[in-house]
């Protein structure tokens, strides 16, 4: 695989947008997205202040993360909101190669923290584990839900 990384621009958007619904409305997510909703979701990300979005690019987009710097009580962090690579390109690397260049762009800026939400016992869980991601054992994601 030749590809090439490069800046999430907003004409990256309407495929990345496409890469996000098939991805996250397939299995394990088995979420309700639609190009409509998900190119709200990425255009909001990309008007946080902090954003940061990265696309790797081989005859289209392959994988792209995004999210955003946020401070906190003694340093900037990173949310990493939305990573996706597409389905015929699991495997390859191209997804570590990806989380490498985003550790290098926030290094330079100063983050060296990186976060994230995902499933627990998905192929998520583990790609992440396998690049030196942990699970935090001081924090927990809660919810609260009520009908609208």
């Amino acid at each position: 695989m030749a590809e090439w990384i490069e800046g999430f621009r907003r004409y990256h958007l309407e495929e990345c947008a496409r890469l996000l619904v098939a991805t996250f409305n397939a299995e394990p997510w088995n979420d309700e997205w639609t190009l409509d909703t998900a190119k709200k979701e990425l255009t909001w990300t990309m008007g946080v202040p902090g954003f940061v979005g990265l696309v790797s690019l081989d005859e289209g987009v392959v994988a792209f993360a995004t999210g955003y710097r946020e401070p906190d009580d003694r340093r900037e962090v990173f949310y990493l909101k939305t990573f996706c690579v597409r389905p015929d390109a699991h495997g390859t690397g191209v997804g570590s190669r990806l989380l490498g260049h985003l550790r290098e762009h926030l290094d330079k800026g100063g983050v060296n923290t990186i976060y994230l939400i995902t499933h627990r016992g998905t192929p998520a869980e583990a790609f992440y584990r396998k690049n030196g991601y942990t699970v935090n054992p001081e924090d927990i994601v809660m919810t609260y839900e009520w009908s609208a």
